[in-house]
């Protein structure tokens, strides 16, 4: 009877087989498994070393073995197929096998090696008792991959930078990064539910949800309140006739509105421009580069000093404007000579005449007269009235100054003898306060029938107050202007023939014969010579704002300016006559003239329109005139719209 004998040494174990009844074999097996290969490289194969014993001694020769894998000792289930490794070679009892698995075999749980031996080319494997347990070393197959990692791995046992190719897949859980320094390159994707702290500048693509914006923040089809200051640049259409804007709107046809305190503006297109100035205002239109057709300016003319529209270079206004140049003066029906003075209500409907005849009214313009009031029969030569027309003033050098406040139907004495001897009369628009120059020199009163008191000035030969009474001048024959607000001014070594004052008492114009005309803007603290010719002025009216003045020529023809005297033009349908006295109505519209001659006599003018397209285009308006100009091109503008008389030069 034979009997095998088998040892396995695996980790410092010794097994010993029972007895078979064929041949008696001793084997004694050694199981190596060189598990120290790189983990990267490692296969599911590993190393089986043993040492084979025959009756006894090391064998030699070629065995056949056969090796499966079962989960007991006895019994149990075979967990992979079997291995055979046929004709192994054994010299002095040593020999060594690979085994292979395959993969997913040893998964941590405990396994036993079962053993069958039989020498080469034999038949029916001798079954060895009792099965190997497998030990330790051969579960390294198990940590060949991450995969296969089983339980939690402590942070603590890992260190060094894992290569980025073994970081990928999919993190089901949640994952926690709690350092601020963390850094991420590359694309992010999922639904972003968790995402705190987000930096949103760091947002270049995709749509934010509309109730993730902060309600400051305009929604594109919800409702909106702009409070602060929004431009918006580009083209808007507001298709719903619904809209409600409150303020100021800029832009192709929305004209806002700018009020304007000072005396110039340069204007930008499709602007408004309200001006509150007491004194004349110049507003200049937009230059060409900053125009496009259809533009638009406004000027509302709200202050008492009037306004004028400046053009810029080459630019110039066409239309149907009120001009002076291509008036019709029309001798008056008056019966009298030699016309010294004339005064005009503010409407111009009711004006007065003073002349070598005695005092005559007016009361449809100046177009026929009556008169002389029986209580100033005789030579009169200067007349003033008041705004509405009623309260007169009239003075002669041999006779006490006269006053009506009944419209010339009454007449009674005022002043004493300073007032005497009366050469020029002038008052406020309500009459409260007048001035009259007389030989001997210049008296002035708060009330016209108390008591007049001179202030100085000698041989005054004209004399002006403002509307307001807040402003008096007067003029001499040495060339000097005393006024109220701008104290004495020397304007040249000639006379002064006439002296006007706007309501306001800010601008003031003077002539002098011979000489120029000249003007101040400032109440006449200060002067300067206008562009009107220098010839022999004589006699001087101006509107209420002082913008538009009439002045005549002795022996020549009259002129007029409808720009505070920047520019003039003769009035080429006047003749050249003995001009002496002028007057004019608040607004410039109704004038009238008067000659000293014995065949003198009144002639009344009806403002012309005519079409202008002057380069200067110069446009001018009274207190409570407004225009709209809308730019054509070409450096054109034109009104489409106007509130009161618009004067051209």
């Amino acid at each position: 009877m034979t009997f095998f004998r088998i040892e396995l040494l695996s980790v410092g174990r010794h097994y010993t087989t029972v007895n078979r009844p064929i041949r008696i074999v001793q084997f004694i097996l050694l199981l190596v498994v060189v598990a120290a290969l790189k983990v990267s490289a490692q296969g599911t194969a590993f190393n089986y070393q043993g040492r084979l014993n025959d009756a006894g001694s090391p064998a030699n020769g070629t065995y056949d073995f056969r090796f499966a894998i079962y989960d007991a000792v006895t019994n149990g289930n075979s967990d992979a197929f079997p291995i055979t490794n046929s004709a192994v070679a054994v010299s002095s009892g040593q020999f060594g096998v690979t085994l292979d698995f395959g993969a997913g075999v040893f998964t941590g749980n405990n396994y036993w090696l079962d053993i069958g031996v039989h020498t080469n080319g034999g038949t029916n494997f001798t079954t060895l008792f009792p099965r190997q347990p497998i030990r330790p070393v051969p579960y390294a197959i198990f940590a060949n991959s991450a995969s296969n990692l089983s339980g939690t791995l402590p942070a603590t046992q890992i260190t060094g930078t894992l290569p980025s190719a073994q970081i990928s897949g999919t993190y089901s859980g949640a994952v926690n990064f709690v350092n601020n320094t963390n850094t991420f390159s590359g694309t992010f994707t999922g639904n972003g539910a968790a995402v705190t702290n987000l930096n949103a500048t760091q947002l270049t693509t995709g749509t934010v949800a509309d109730a993730r914006l902060s309600g400051n923040v305009a929604l594109l089809n919800a409702s909106q309140t702009f409070t602060g200051n929004n431009n918006f640049n580009g083209g808007n259409n507001f298709a719903s006739r619904a809209n409600n804007f409150t303020g100021s709107f800029f832009g192709n046809g929305l004209v806002g509105w700018v009020v304007i305190t000072n005396t110039a503006v340069t204007a930008l297109a499709d602007t408004g421009y309200l001006l509150t100035s007491s004194q004349f205002t110049t507003v200049t239109l937009p230059s060409g580069t900053n125009l496009f057709v259809g533009d638009i300016v406004r000027v509302s003319g709200a202050g008492a000093g009037g306004w004028r529209l400046q053009p810029n270079t080459n630019q110039f206004c066409v239309g149907t404007f009120s001009s002076y140049q291509n008036s019709l003066w029309n001798p008056a029906s008056v019966v009298g000579a030699k016309w010294l003075s004339l005064a005009s209500s503010s409407a111009g409907n009711r004006m007065y005449a003073a002349g070598g005849s005695g005092v005559f009214n007016s009361t449809d313009y100046g177009h026929t007269w009556n008169g002389p009031f029986s209580a100033l029969a005789g030579s009169w030569n200067s007349v003033a009235t008041s705004a509405d027309g009623k309260t007169v003033i009239a003075g002669v050098p041999s006779k006490a100054v006269q006053l009506s406040t009944d419209a010339g139907a009454t007449w009674l004495t005022i002043g004493s003898l300073l007032a005497s001897n009366a050469i020029a009369v002038a008052c406020s628009y309500g009459a409260d306060k007048a001035i009259v120059a007389n030989k001997t020199g210049l008296v002035y009163t708060n009330n016209p029938s108390g008591v007049w008191v001179s202030i100085g000035a000698s041989a005054a030969t004209c004399v002006a107050f403002s509307g307001n009474g807040n402003n008096y001048a007067a003029g001499n024959t040495s060339g000097k202007v005393v006024s109220l607000l701008g104290g004495s001014a020397t304007l040249t070594n000639k006379a002064v023939t006439a002296i006007v004052i706007s309501a306001d008492g800010t601008q003031l114009a003077a002539c002098v014969n011979p000489g120029g005309i000249y003007t101040s803007a400032n109440g006449g603290v200060s002067w300067s010579v206008s562009a009107a010719p220098w010839t022999s002025w004589n006699c001087l009216a101006a509107s209420a704002d002082g913008s538009r003045l009439i002045a005549g020529v002795t022996n020549g023809l009259l002129y007029a300016s409808a720009n505070l005297g920047a520019t003039w033009s003769a009035l080429a349908n006047t003749t050249n006559s003995a001009w002496s006295s002028l007057a004019s109505s608040a607004d410039g519209s109704a004038l009238v003239a008067g000659v000293n001659s014995s065949a003198g006599g009144i002639y009344y003018f009806s403002p012309a329109t005519q079409s202008t397209t002057s380069t200067n285009g110069f446009l001018t308006g009274s207190r409570g005139s407004a225009v709209e100009l809308q730019y054509l091109g070409n450096n054109q503008f034109m009104p489409v719209s106007a509130v009161g008389t618009l004067w051209a030069n």
